[in-house]
């Protein structure tokens, strides 16, 4: 089991907030033929009124079944009006009669949708999609997004379309262009009820597209003659690829794993190529194997595989030995990259081998539609308590994504892309399946504008990727000095090396999201850590330069952080965070640093840190605030202010905390009707302070105590009529000091333990954005409360924490929050989430009990539907369980576990 992981005439386009998006290209009348080129794949009934005979179509033997998971769960009333014997999305009729068409039940003013999942049987060049829906006065489709996949399992969205079909226009089709075309065995199609309506009544859904070459090694592995899983009859492709591993952090690879590959002393029959790529899938000695020392529990070992040109992953084979229960690699994460320097994690891949098999085995993983690579990053895991990782063969295979060798074109075609959204200020461009070499192209234009374009002429585009730069050379681009919610156009142009940019373009529409996101879980994620340091930081005298940009490249191989929050406006660090995806939070310093802010992305500011502690009077602070209120809107009505940054959420002092909040509304005389008027999002640091009480049975300064602390803000902001302010934590963190100041010390695990139970608490209690503080410790003191808040050390290297940072935004980034697990009470808490990606539920659990050095687990029954699931823990171990009479047993520590899971799990008891 596998988790992971684009006009001249444009009808209509949906806005998108997030994910990969389509152009959608003009409707049809019936009967509808498919575009050139394109044949039906998904199994219609070839025939009748919607595909005549004579229809192009490929006999894949496709079928579908409706999806009853998660938030986009099927209605039931779908499901039992579809016809078994015939089904209706691929009957090849359309109704208006129930024996052709299916009817959700009736709910007017509420969501309701038809999730199908199209199994295609084999891996095709999918192109469109087509959904026939009713649109009489009571029925209606408002619209459909489509996902795809390569292993049923790890999901991508590649589009979406408004229905702009008029009432009365009965089933009439609604057409999706997947620009570029994907390739893909598994089609998900999501159609969403219109809300102002009784019900969505669905006709037929038809998958478009056309046949793939087989897939073919990528990896440049040796092929050897028969008695060889890699022989000489497997379709290979000459990439020249080559490999090496990894010895940076955050994954540093164990020396002797690469001491020991490529020996070419040693006799593997093949002339000493290197052993992950030696074509030998029965590695039974040293020559063909590489071996970690002795000892390397939870140890890495991390190889980047170079294909010399883009193509679309299909599949990975990662042979490893499992041995005697000490020689095991539990799993292992992919991440993908056109330019070397981008990377896209395609999540993670649990190893289901017998820890005893005693033999090599594969641990086999898939690629993700429309995620292209030219670069393979494998960050293999040893298990936490297996003393050598021994990796054999690792092979690569994939699809050709153009011909370099068909005849040049003297006009270069049009540049299809993908765009994705990471956050309101960050786009990702991704046009890596383009033919630059047929197209004679070497330079590209990419235009941004609010306003429609067919033509890029008398239009500046906002980048230029020049003749052999990054982004040119990777076919990629991150742009990030977007506006929030704003319509954006968006197109990419090709240069001709001798003729000249192409000026026509199909443009591509999307929408940002607001200031604080909330789309999904992910937006959460940000970080409070000064480039240059604060008032306890120690500088690193010559090394200081370098210091800073291995902390920014750490900060970004995180993955998910969206904002860091700092004091200074430099317009190069703002460019060095933005080309790596991070955006700022500022203090303000009047408004002629906004625009110049805004046009760098950064729209929050706040007036004070911690007022309540530097014993501000609270009048004059609310006058404070009006005051850059005013002046913050008067340049930027977008932009947002950020108050107060309470040092504390407690009532232990008559000056500080919730009491210097309740002063702070009160200061107006009207219990806070007008300073709640002064700012836009409430600004807290919530942090457990060792005075507080404890939660019973829970050590003092445990993150659970945010749940009580987070309860009494928002009982404090509702009494004063604020309680539907936005709130974010712009510092919260606990410290691996020696101890004596108002934080508990806690050992480096523990710090890890209590950032992803942190994290997850502020999602339950809606916290829009929560920066950990910090991101490296200001100096080596080992009894400096500051000096080790860090998630890196001083010298760079990454603590336990930063570890459980990156699996926590790989498990929850692009998921929805659902609630709480049911049947359980402290000490044992837990999350549910779903993930539309995944297609899968998250369910996280743990004992806040649990000491680190002197508890036993304890033990959580599960009961559940599937066959099994797949656990993965916070200290980056991956697991997959096997259910038995529909229960599994789940151990639980301090350190939260995430459970995968097709269907929703219950916890039966604890033990």
């Amino acid at each position: 089991m596998r988790f992971m992981k684009k006009s001249c005439a444009l009808v209509v386009a949906f806005a998108f907030l997030l994910g990969f998006v389509s152009v959608v290209i003009p409707l049809e009348s019936q009967p509808v033929q498919a575009a050139n080129g394109e044949k039906v794949l998904s199994g219609n009934a070839i025939g009748g009124t919607l595909f005549p005979e004579g229809t192009a179509a490929i006999a894949t033997g496709a079928s579908y079944t409706w999806l009853t998971e998660g938030i986009h769960a099927t209605d039931p009333a779908l499901i039992a009006s579809d016809d078994t014997g015939a089904p209706d999305m691929t009957d090849g009729s359309n109704g208006p009669d129930d024996n052709t068409s299916s009817t959700t039940g009736s709910a007017e003013g509420s969501a309701a949708y038809g999730t199908l999942i199209y199994d295609l049987k084999s891996v095709y060049k999918v192109s469109s999609v087509k959904v026939w829906a009713d649109t009489d006065n009571n029925s209606q489709m408002r619209n459909f997004e489509v996902y795809a996949s390569f292993d049923g399992v790890t999901y991508n969205r590649v589009g979406a379309t408004d229905n702009v079909n008029p009432p009365g226009s009965g089933f009439d089709p609604v057409t999706l262009a997947v620009k570029p075309a994907v390739y893909a065995q598994y089609i998900k199609v999501i159609m969403h009820k219109d809300p102002a309506k009784q019900v969505m009544r669905l006709g037929e859904v038809a998958v478009y597209g056309d046949t793939l070459e087989q897939m073919a090694i990528l990896s440049n592995n040796y092929l050897r003659s028969s008695g060889y899983f890699y022989n000489t009859s497997l379709p290979k492709i000459a990439t020249g690829a080559s490999y090496e591993w990894l010895t940076d952090y955050p994954f540093v690879t164990d020396g002797d794993l690469i001491k020991y590959d490529n020996d070419s002393s040693k006799n593997d029959t093949v002339g000493g190529a290197p052993d992950l790529i030696d074509g030998s899938s029965k590695e039974s000695d040293a020559a063909s194997t590489t071996n970690s020392i002795w000892g390397s529990k939870g140890k890495f070992g991390t190889v980047v595989f170079n294909l010399n040109d883009v193509y679309q992953i299909g599949k990975i084979d990662v042979w490893t030995l499992a041995s005697g229960g000490n020689k095991f690699m539990d799993g292992y994460e992919v991440l993908v990259s056109t330019d070397g320097v981008n990377y896209s994690s395609l999540g993670y891949t649990p190893n289901e081998s017998s820890r005893t098999a005693n033999v090599i085995v594969n641990t086999p993983g898939y690629g993700v539609p429309s995620k292209h690579a030219k670069y393979v990053k494998i960050i293999m895991h040893n298990a936490n308590n297996s003393e050598i990782l021994t990796v054999g063969e690792v092979a690569i295979w994939g699809w050709k994504l153009y011909d370099p060798a068909l005849p040049k074109n003297p006009t270069p075609d049009q540049v299809e892309f993908t765009a994705e959204l990471k956050n309101y200020s960050t786009l990702y461009l991704d046009w890596s399946s383009y033919n630059n070499v047929v197209n004679n192209v070497n330079k590209y234009g990419v235009y941004i504008e609010t306003s429609p374009f067919a033509s890029t002429a008398g239009l500046t585009p906002k980048f230029t990727a020049e003749a052999k730069s990054l982004e040119q050379v990777g076919k990629y681009l991150s742009y990030f000095a977007l506006k929030p919610e704003t319509t954006y156009y968006v197109a990419v142009t090709p240069f001709h090396s001798t003729g000249g940019e192409r000026k026509d373009v199909e443009t591509l529409k999307m929408t940002t999201p607001s200031v604080l996101g909330g789309e999904k879980v992910g937006d959460i994620f940000a970080i409070n850590d000064a480039p240059y340091g604060g008032g306890n930081y120690v500088h690193h005298g010559e090394t200081e330069d370098v210091f800073l940009m291995n902390k920014l490249r750490l900060l970004r191989d995180l993955g998910g952080i969206n904002k860091n929050r700092w004091w200074d406006h430099s317009s190069a660090m703002k460019t060095l965070y933005g080309k790596s995806g991070l955006n700022f939070h500022y203090f303000y310093h009047g408004p002629g640093f906004v625009q110049s802010d805004n046009n760098r992305g950064a729209y929050t500011f706040s007036t004070y840190n911690e007022p309540d502690l530097a014993k501000r009077d609270p009048a004059a602070a609310a006058a404070a605030l009006k005051a850059n209120h005013d002046s913050l809107k008067a340049v930027s009505s977008k932009s947002l202010l950020v108050e107060p940054a309470l040092a504390g959420l407690d009532r232990l002092k008559a000056d500080e905390g919730l009491n210097w909040l309740d002063a702070l509304y009160n200061s107006d005389g009207q219990n806070g009707a007008l300073v709640k008027t002064y700012f836009d999002v409430m600004d807290v640091h919530p942090y457990v302070k060792y005075e507080y009480p404890a939660v019973p049975g829970l050590e003092q300064g445990a993150p659970e105590k945010l749940l009580q602390s987070f309860q009494e803000l928002k009982t404090v902001m509702a009494s004063h009529g604020d309680g539907e302010k936005p709130i974010v934590v712009t510092e919260l963190g606990w410290s691996t000091y020696t101890g004596g100041s108002y934080l508990k010390t806690v050992d480096r695990s523990t710090q890890r333990n209590y950032l992803a139970r942190a994290y997850m608490h502020a999602i339950a209690n809606g916290i829009r954005t929560m920066h950990w503080y910090d991101f490296a410790d200001d100096g080596t003191e080992t009894n400096n409360l500051e000096h080790n808040l860090g998630l890196i050390d001083w010298n760079g290297k990454p603590k336990e924490s930063y570890y459980g940072y990156y699996t926590l935004i790989r498990v929850l980034k692009d998921s929805k929050y659902l609630g709480t697990v049911s049947n359980i009470a402290n000490p044992y808490y837990g999350y549910q989430f779903w993930d539309e990606n995944k297609n899968k539920y998250i369910t996280a659990l743990w004992d806040a009990s649990w000491k680190t050095t002197s508890s036993s687990s304890r033990t959580a029954q599960i009961a559940t539907s599937d066959p099994g699931v797949t656990i993965v823990g916070i200290d980056g171990s991956y697991k997959y369980m096997a259910a038995v009479s529909g229960v599994v047993s789940v151990p639980l520590t301090g350190a939260p576990v995430f459970i995968y899971s097709l269907a929703g799990v219950t916890v039966n008891s604890i033990n």
